[in-house]
């Protein structure tokens, strides 16, 4: 093959990107008319995508209540899982990132910038265009054998009388079986239900990541490609990569979020709180750090919701590395402020695109705790350690009244520190890290606001705050590190 042919020579299509936030009628309407729909942020970062191919078997392990409420980017594959494409890479590269993945299209950018998409088609035609241009049929042969034997996915070529041509070393792991033994011999169906070969062979049209469940249990995902020659098709390549772990974790995904959802509800004193949870909007935004303002990029319907969710989350983490054994540190009493502590939040009405100074735009953080101290005192008879953290929760340690509680002193620094993180994974997409020794708590995070991209460690009894250098297993995935 020719290393030195680039993407950029290729015919790559127009990509067709929707919002983040597009729900499933969106997005079923994009994949009606197109086998890709990339997701991008307002400026055309790209942030992941949603396969035709994968979505009604995504769909399939989801209750019609999930469904509703699914965002495309619940459902895209993550950036971080899509090898990168840019103009500048090679053939053979493309070619080994298909058969890795098993992506219809892959995305090609420019600086994190979705500029194209890439088809399978478009490589599978240029592959053998070079290929046939080198006219010299031994080096080719001997290159093929080299790439199909050198493929982590299974692959077996079948002719239009289903006999065996290829079995790469792939296939012979998998399947338990040797290539020795299987070429030239029948091929025979492992997988329940109908086998796409016969489809692929009468229409000549591919299909790509078919869910193949096997007689003994396992699941792969299997393309099947038509050979054709001189516009008459001679066989099918069959390649496969077996899913089993990665379906069962995203199944369990799937029933811990309906779980986590169900059971959060529960904690909630009634509908109206939840109402006013998921009616209370967030905004995602870029800081500038010259000039103070923000620049807004997303807007977050629900984001009060998410906040207090993702605050139990960073609680429930810090719980399970030994938080609440802490003499002054109350779990009941911290759930309850986690869950009231921006009941009385008034957010003002942004828009995509807008640039606002904070500190003019949204309102004063004491006023709206003030409120939800109030409505959880008079309206859920909450306890007073409750409604004084939540009073208090937006002061410095300085600014508190003389009739604050001492002992309150650890869970209030707790709740304003669960309460800052929580706002870092809801707003931009932070990364957090976190430790326990003793009554210190370890702090890595990474966020794109300038001020709390550091790591420190906070002394929930003393207040005293150091900085401290990054952790080494720090990664760049958004969410809460456990390990």
């Amino acid at each position: 093959m020719d290393i030195n042919i680039k993407i950029g020579s290729l015919n790559l299509l127009k990509p067709v990107s929707i919002n983040p936030k597009a729900d499933i009628d969106e997005i079923t309407s994009v994949l009606s008319k197109h086998d890709s729909a990339y997701i991008t942020s307002t400026n055309q970062v790209f942030l992941g995508a949603i396969y035709k191919i994968r979505l009604p078997f995504t769909l399939d392990f989801m209750s019609k209540a999930i469904k509703r409420s699914i965002k495309a980017e619940n459902l895209m594959v993550p950036k971080e899982i899509i090898p990168f494409i840019s103009t500048e890479t090679h053939l053979d590269t493309a070619v080994s990132a298909f058969f890795k993945t098993g992506f219809p299209e892959l995305p090609v950018l420019d600086n994190g910038y979705l500029i194209g998409s890439l088809p399978l088609q478009s490589v599978l035609e240029t592959t053998l265009e070079a290929l046939t241009s080198l006219g010299r049929q031994k080096e080719i042969e001997k290159r093929s054998s080299i790439i199909l034997q050198s493929m982590n996915e299974g692959l077996i070529v079948i002719d239009t009388d289903l006999i065996i041509q290829e079995y790469n070393h792939a296939a012979e792991k998998l399947l338990g079986t040797k290539a020795s033994e299987k070429i030239g011999t029948k091929a025979v169906v492992v997988t329940k239900g109908e086998w796409p070969i016969f489809e692929v062979i009468k229409t000549g049209k591919p299909r790509f990541n078919v869910i193949s469940p096997l007689i003994d249990g396992r699941i792969f995902s299997t393309n099947y490609i038509p050979m054709i020659e001189n516009d008459k098709i001679i066989g099918v390549i069959q390649t496969f990569r077996d899913i089993t772990e990665q379906e069962e974790m995203r199944a369990q995904l799937v029933t811990s979020r309906d779980e986590l959802d169900r059971a959060f509800a529960l904690t909630l004193p009634n509908s109206k709180v939840e109402h006013k949870l998921k009616t209370t909007p967030e905004y995602r935004d870029v800081y500038n750090h010259i000039t103070g303002e923000v620049t807004i990029t997303e807007v977050i319907p629900d984001g009060g919701y998410k906040h207090v969710v993702n605050a139990l989350k960073i609680l429930a983490d810090l719980n399970n590395k030994g938080i609440m054994s802490i003499l002054g540190i109350n779990k009941d009493v911290m759930v309850k402020s986690i869950i009231f502590h921006d009941l009385g939040k008034s957010q003002p009405q942004l828009e995509i695109g807008q640039t606002i100074e904070p500190l003019s735009e949204f309102e004063d953080g004491p006023a709206h705790a003030q409120r939800s101290a109030n409505i959880a005192a008079h309206f859920y008879e909450c306890e007073s350690d409750v409604t004084m953290l939540i009073k208090y929760h937006h002061h410095k340690e300085a600014e508190l009244s003389d009739d604050f509680p001492d002992y309150l002193m650890p869970m209030f620094r707790l709740l304003k520190l669960v309460d800052g993180l929580s706002a870092a994974l809801t707003r931009r997409d932070a990364t957090i890290k976190l430790d326990v020794e003793g009554t210190r708590i370890y702090v890595y995070e990474r966020n794109t606001h300038p001020c709390y991209n550091k790591s420190r460690v906070v002394n929930l009894f003393t207040g005293e705050i150091t900085e401290i250098p990054d952790h080494p297993t720090m990664t760049r995935q958004p969410g809460i590190i456990t390990k």
